[in-house]
C-alpha cells in the first residue's frame, strides 16, 4: 500500500500531478488544496495518497492532509460514489466546503460538479452527516494507528509542505520551522503566520 510520496514535481495539468520519486514517475489525481499550490517543476512535495486497485488499472489519488484522505474514503462508502466521483468532488471543493455540503450548512444550488446532482448530494449528506465530524480531529498514521494531532502540529506540517513547494530543501525547511517554534508564542501561530515568519527568517 502506498500511503505517501515525497518527490520532485515534474508537471501538473488539469488535476493530474506527475511526481518523480527517486527516478520513478507517479501520476497522481490530486485534491483542490494541492492543485491550488504553486506547483513549480523541480520543487519537492509530499503528498498523502490512496491507491485504488482494479482488475485492469491502478489509480493514485493525492491529498494535502489526513482529513482530506479520510473524507475521500468516507465518500467511497456512499452507494453509487466511486473513485471518479469522489475525486471530482475533492478536486472542486476543499475539506471545509465538503463538510458544509454534507452538514447542510452551505447552499447546494451554487455547487456545480459534473456527475453530482441534487439527489446524490442528499444521499451523501444522509449517509455521512453523523460520521463527518469524527475526522475533524482524528488522523491516522502510516501504520494505521489512530492519532490525535494538535493544531500546532497541523500548522507545522502545512507550513513544511508550503516551504518545500516553494523550493526549500527539506532539511533547511525543517530547521527554519524548528527555530521559530522554539519561541513560546510561536505555537499559537496560524499556518499563514508561521509561513510568513519562515520566509522572513
Amino acid at each position: 500500500m502506498i500511503v505517501s510520496l515525497t518527490g520532485k514535481i515534474v508537471s501538473y495539468s488539469n488535476g493530474e500531478l506527475h511526481l518523480d520519486v527517486n527516478g520513478v514517475g507517479y501520476g497522481i489525481s490530486v485534491s483542490k488544496s494541492i492543485a491550488s499550490l504553486p506547483l513549480q517543476p523541480g520543487n519537492e512535495l509530499t503528498v498523502l495518497t490512496h491507491l485504488d486497485v482494479k482488475e485492469n488499472s491502478m489509480l493514485l489519488f493525492g491529498f494535502s492532509d489526513e482529513r482530506e484522505r479520510e473524507i475521500f474514503k468516507l465518500l467511497l462508502t456512499v452507494s453509487g460514489v466511486g473513485t471518479k466521483l469522489a475525486h471530482t468532488i475533492i478536486s472542486h471543493l476543499n475539506f471545509n466546503e465538503i463538510v458544509g455540503l454534507i452538514s447542510g450548512n452551505i447552499s447546494t444550488r451554487s455547487i456545480k460538479i459534473p456527475g453530482l446532482g441534487q439527489k446524490k448530494i442528499e444521499l451523501i449528506s444522509m449517509t455521512l452527516k453523523d460520521k463527518i465530524f469524527k475526522i475533524d480531529s482524528l488522523e491516522k498514521s502510516a501504520d494505521g494507528i489512530s492519532t490525535i494531532y494538535t493544531d500546532s502540529e497541523k500548522v507545522r506540517i502545512e507550513t513544511l509542505n508550503a516551504l518545500l513547494n516553494l523550493g526549500f530543501q527539506r532539511q533547511e525547511a525543517e530547521k527554519i520551522i524548528r527555530d521559530i517554534l522554539k519561541n513560546n508564542d510561536a505555537h499559537k501561530l496560524s499556518t499563514e503566520e508561521l509561513l510568513k515568519r519562515a520566509l522572513n527568517s
